[in-house]
């Protein structure tokens, strides 16, 4: 259903409870009167963090009632969640698409409910229906005119509505896919800033001598990135942190980084842990404050073209919804703020051939559709090629952090590759060997010794594969059966003295007894480049002058980061520049 929505629901994440294994029913024994018998159902399937069980209420002729219990990431997998549950009370319909960003607790909440459906006496197969698709008249609903259009609803695009909302400017929001969020739930540190007000009364913070200018140190250590952005990133980010605090009741701590990839001290990370990470409690927030104003926002609605005037202004943009209709929307200004380009492979080997074999660990639906928009209006973009991997993105499954691998998997796994072979020492080093393999794929085996509670719940999701013998896992990896054997005997002879000779890894293991594996690829993780913008968020020409009406927040943008993200500036980079877009273009609208 494409239905207006205020931003609330989309966000709020469900109570959880803990996970339920058992299935029953309090089913009445009368002969049922329509389509179910009546009771309540209990079904399980495996999520991405364990099991999701749902507690399904028939009456005779529908769902009446859906209550989960399920330990799923919050702002991710429990949003999924809620958002199907809604789909399916409204509809008496079994979603037919899962939750974009949400795949393997989308899947779990689908395969309980036809489970429960079926106990229930009910056919699944016969309710699986997309959500209740509006008439083409009602396009004609859509609000399509207001002071600013804002194209993508993660933290830059919400940010930029909230600010701009409450400055009293009319706003309309276009959201993709179906909830509101981006990325930034899947943010797994920080957000750096300066001089907020929670920094300012830590000691620590204070002693060091932390100050705006020591960010800004702190960011041009790549000489790449443009000094007037991280200025005016430095400048705003301890106001951005007060009203995160002071307006949306965010509570912050601060979080000094000892981090090897910087050859100076991070006195700047903030952490807010209260819904789980930084970004997911802070796309909870700001969600919230969304659904607090008067924005209009639009789910399921891909923007694709930009509109300009006989001088060039752009003036609006044309958007289809999910039945198909086009739809322009016309404003004063108009803010890009969609975030990179991790699902266009085809522009990915473009702009940076040596990840043409590389998938991506982004939630959302990346496709690069607001840099492409605004190349076509003769916008610049810069350090498109200066792309951020991940090392292990499993199949089906998404980012695998090293948390969750045998022993970080240098020591307790091997990666071989089509072939069944090793091609390189085990580590997160051995990115480039990868993206290397003909089509980017290789294959983690390890042994019984590497389980953990993540890896368990992995396998019992069916995303990593259990063998009593190598040939039996390759069967299952669908790799050649005797190879696979031979490479684990070869490695096991090799390393039976605790040395590597074929590759060197150090402090190798042989493998013993059940063998698991899964497939995996380097994924495209964060975008340095993209459209280059001014400290104002006005997006720049060839010439660099602004085009009239056109603003761009987030990673849609180039030009801040250049070529190196510091941890943590880049949820900074969508809460800033969109806090800055949003005031600004308030301002010049009105």
């Amino acid at each position: 259903m494409n239905t207006f929505r205020k931003a609330a629901s989309a966000l709020l994440a469900m109570a959880m409870l803990s996970a339920c294994g058992t299935s029953s029913a309090a089913a009445s024994t009368a002969e049922p009167a329509g389509k179910f018998t009546p009771g309540t159902y209990d079904a399980t399937a495996a999520g991405r963090n364990g099991d999701v069980t749902l507690h399904v209420t028939f009456d005779a002729n529908s769902i009446t009632d859906i209550t989960s219990d399920n330990a799923e990431t919050d702002g991710i997998g429990t949003t999924a969640i809620e958002e199907l549950t809604k789909q399916t009370l409204e509809n008496q319909a079994v979603p037919a698409d899962t939750v974009s960003g949400a795949t393997i607790s989308s899947n779990a909440y689908l395969e309980a409910l036809k489970d429960a459906i079926t106990q229930a006496g009910g056919d699944p197969e016969s309710m699986v229906s997309s959500a209740a698709a509006a008439s083409t008249e009602e396009a004609a609903d859509y609000v399509t005119d207001a002071d600013i259009i804002i194209v993508g609803a993660g933290a830059a695009g919400m940010t930029a509505a909230v600010t701009a909302s409450n400055a009293g400017a009319s706003v309309v929001l276009l959201e993709k896919s179906g909830k509101t969020g981006g990325n930034t739930p899947a943010a797994a540190n920080g957000i750096n800033a300066a001089d907020s007000e929670v920094q300012l009364a830590d000691e620590t913070y204070t002693s060091a001598n932390a100050s705006a200018a020591g960010l800004e140190e702190l960011q041009l250590q790549n000489e790449e990135a443009r000094e007037n952005l991280v200025d005016a990133f430095a400048e705003n980010s301890g106001e951005v942190i007060n009203w995160l605090s002071d307006d949306l009741g965010v509570e912050f701590e601060t979080d000094i980084q000892e981090d090897p990839r910087n050859p100076v001290t991070n006195y700047y990370m903030l952490q807010a842990r209260k819904d789980g990470s930084t970004g997911i409690t802070l796309t909870n927030a700001v969600a919230k404050a969304l659904a607090n104003t008067d924005v209009n926002l639009y789910t399921n609605m891909t923007a694709h073209d930009l509109v300009q005037d006989e001088n060039g202004k752009v003036t609006g943009v044309v958007a289809t919804d999910d039945n198909g209709n086009d739809v322009t929307f016309t404003g004063k200004a108009i803010l890009l703020a969609t975030g990179g380009f991790g699902k266009n492979q085809k522009l990915l080997a473009e702009v940076a051939p040596r990840l043409a074999n590389a998938t991506t660990d982004e939630i959302a639906p990346t496709t690069g559709d607001g840099l492409l928009m605004a190349e076509a209006v003769g916008a610049k973009t810069v350090d498109l090629d200066q792309i951020q991997t991940f090392p292990v993105v499993a199949e089906g499954y998404g980012m695998v952090t090293p948390n969750k691998l045998p022993g970080g998997f240098q020591v307790d796994a091997i990666v071989v590759n089509d072939n069944a072979e090793r091609f390189a020492p085990e580590g997160f080093e051995m990115v480039d060997a990868v993206l290397s393999q003909p089509d980017g794929n290789a294959y983690m085996i390890f042994d019984e010794g590497a389980l953990n509670d993540d890896i368990q719940n992995m396998i019992d999701g069916g995303y990593i594969q259990e063998a009593g013998t190598a040939e039996e896992l390759a069967v299952k990896l669908n790799l050649d059966h005797d190879t696979l054997q031979n490479t684990v005997d070869a490695y096991n002879e090799d390393v039976a003295d605790g040395t590597d000779d074929a590759f060197g890894k150090e402090g190798a293991q042989t493998l013993e007894g059940n063998l698991y594996g899964f497939k995996y690829g380097v994924g495209a993780h964060y975008f340095m480049g993209g459209i280059l913008i001014n400290e104002n968020t006005q997006v720049l020409d060839e010439n660099e002058n602004p085009i009239p009406g056109l603003y761009a927040a987030g990673e849609v943008t180039g030009g801040f980061h250049g070529t190196q993200r510091i941890d943590g500036s880049g949820i900074g980079d969508s809460f800033v520049f969109g806090r800055i877009a949003g005031r600004t273009i308030a301002e010049n609208v009105k």
